[in-house]
């Protein structure tokens, strides 16, 4: 089973290299395990490319579904396993939309392996429509992502609405203010959290004022987001609100509500509707049910 884990990390990430650091094992590990698959089922299951990695062979990759499907059922029986013991045990592998990884995913993983210690939670972060395709294609068992562009073979359990708000440096002119326009921000410059789709979510609230935004810079990255804000060099809009209201050279910021009408993101867990669910991932959505809400939101400072 190890060795079929491990030609799967292969065949998903069409490198060794990337395989052993996803999955936290040598490359050796992985190349004897291979190596030792094709030797036993008499197969070649890739195809080395020089300096550019490898692909599965036809045979590699209908081999590969089956090995995806041998190890969900594993799975499903150490979980049923301890389910007859009263106990969860497993793994699981949890996705997570980028700018709510390093704030969210820590405290909430922490906080369920503490209670669940025969559980091993395994955490990756990318946009939204990278989480979807890793979703589809068995790479991780859910998701925390926001309700944006969901199709009809994934299933979405709402737990919280981040509404927007403004971010500004501490000693901004408007950071004394209890909320905040965006008409008063027309003359400011915008710093955009330039991810796929979070884009269009932002702009669409400039254009629901009929209002053009100057945009100074954007970015995909959250802390030169908070960096170049608590600078001086323009404000910003997000939905995620770090407790440490400092960016990374510990320069304050000020988070202010966004006056006026304006639609938030629903934050949820995403997962594979075709799938049924393993005991470990019903336990972990429960867990989530219990500490996400429109309340309190892990690693999360309250506006």
């Amino acid at each position: 089973m190890k060795q079929l884990s491990y030609f799967v990390a292969a065949g998903e990430a069409s490198s060794i290299l990337r395989a052993a650091e996803n999955i936290h094992v040598s490359q050796p590990s992985i190349s004897n395990a291979i190596a030792h698959l094709e030797d036993v089922f008499q197969l070649q299951l890739f195809i080395r490319h020089h300096a550019q990695g490898m692909s599965l062979t036809t045979a590699g990759s209908l081999l590969m579904d089956k090995a995806k499907s041998l190890l969900r059922d594993a799975d499903e029986l150490k979980s049923f396993a301890g389910k007859l013991s009263d106990q969860v045990f497993g793994s699981i592998n949890v996705g997570c939309f980028i700018p709510l990884a390093p704030i969210v995913t820590p405290e909430l993983c922490h906080g369920y392996m503490k209670s669940h210690d025969e559980v091993a939670v395994n955490v990756s972060e990318g946009n939204q429509a990278e989480l979807l395709s890793k979703l589809k294609r068995g790479a991780i068992d859910l998701a925390l992502t926001y309700n944006l562009q969901l199709e009809s073979d994934i299933a979405f359990i709402p737990l919280a609405e981040l509404k927007p708000y403004v971010l500004l440096a501490a000693e901004h002119r408007l950071a004394g203010k209890k909320s905040i326009s965006l008409t008063e921000l027309a003359d400011e410059k915008l710093i955009l959290l330039d991810l796929p789709l979070s884009d269009t979510y932002f702009m669409s609230l400039f254009d629901s004022y009929n209002l053009k935004p100057s945009i100074y810079a954007r970015t995909r990255h959250i802390e030169v987001q908070r960096a170049l804000v608590a600078k001086g060099y323009g404000y910003s809009l997000g939905n995620v609100r770090p407790i440490n209201q400092k960016s990374l050279d510990g320069s304050a910021l000020k988070y202010v509500r966004l006056a006026g009408f304006n639609p938030g993101l629903t934050l949820g867990i995403a997962t594979l509707a075709t799938i049924k669910k393993t005991i470990v991932v019903d336990s972990f959505n429960q867990f989530c049910v219990k500490q996400i809400n429109n309340e309190k939101i892990p690693g999360m400072a309250k506006l």
